[in-house]
């Protein structure tokens, strides 16, 4: 377990890690659980910073008499999440970042795309 209390780091690997679980069809509406299986933080860390990128319009969340039950990715946050992620991984990936394919003459490789590629379904996740 990660224990820095870095509000600025676990916003950017929460946005990050809910952009792949999108990208890779893991899920767009997942548990608090799901994140710590991969991000192992501090429950009320956890709970803290997901209420912190509630506030700031990056993620809508439900929640049950006990609290915080699921949480996902609005629009803006999408967008941070994709700026986080290709920060943290074009030179491993290869190209701009995780919604995109490796078909160079696809249009989602144009400056000015948005959106998901037409290869990729959220499903399934890519689909070649």
């Amino acid at each position: 377990m990660i224990k820095t209390q870095n509000t600025i780091y676990w916003q950017d690997e929460i946005l990050q890690i809910l952009y792949w679980m999108k990208g890779e069809g893991l899920g767009e509406v997942v548990t608090l659980d799901q994140i710590n299986r991969f991000l192992k933080i501090d429950q009320s860390n956890l709970i803290q910073t997901v209420e912190r990128l509630v506030q700031n319009g990056l993620l809508e969340q439900s929640s049950d008499s006990v609290g915080i039950n699921e949480v996902q990715l609005t629009n803006r946050g999408i967008k941070e999440g994709k700026l986080r992620f290709k920060e943290e991984f074009e030179n491993i990936l290869g190209h701009e970042d995780h919604m995109v394919c490796d078909d160079p003459d696809c249009d989602c490789h144009s400056a000015d795309f948005e959106g998901v590629c037409h290869h990729f379904s959220a499903e399934e996740g890519h689909l070649h």
